[in-house]
């Protein structure tokens, strides 16, 4: 269900922002630069992003199991770190191929486009 609801959010959050993605694109495209560029900008864009978020709920989830195992377990805490970074690749690998997909539309954006707009 979270990963339906995260989903959900980056497609609207691609949406909203949908015109700054192709005018950002426009200008990049502006300085000579290839579709494919731009598609790689994006690519290490959503990565960064993904890498952001995926560090954090692996940290937060590290943090909260081992105060929750100390204060009320009175264990220590031994995560298996494998699965830990399985779930990290996994969560970097479907968010930046979602975000990806979803924000190929901005690349079909041109410089006569972005000048027209403004």
């Amino acid at each position: 269900m979270i990963v339906l609801l995260a989903a959900v959010v980056i497609l609207a959050s691609i949406n909203s922002l949908e015109s700054n993605e192709k005018k950002k694109n426009s200008v990049i495209m502006s300085f000579g630069f290839s579709r494919s560029t731009c598609l790689k900008l994006n690519l290490i864009e959503w990565f960064v992003t993904a890498s952001i978020t995926a560090v954090g709920a692996i940290l937060g989830t590290y943090i909260a199991g081992l105060l929750i195992y100390q204060s009320q377990f009175s264990l220590t805490y031994k995560p298996d770190f494998v699965w830990l970074f399985l779930t990290l690749l996994i969560i970097l690998s479907l968010t930046t191929t979602l975000g990806v997909y979803a924000s190929r539309n901005s690349l079909k954006s041109s410089v006569r486009q972005l000048l027209s707009g403004t």
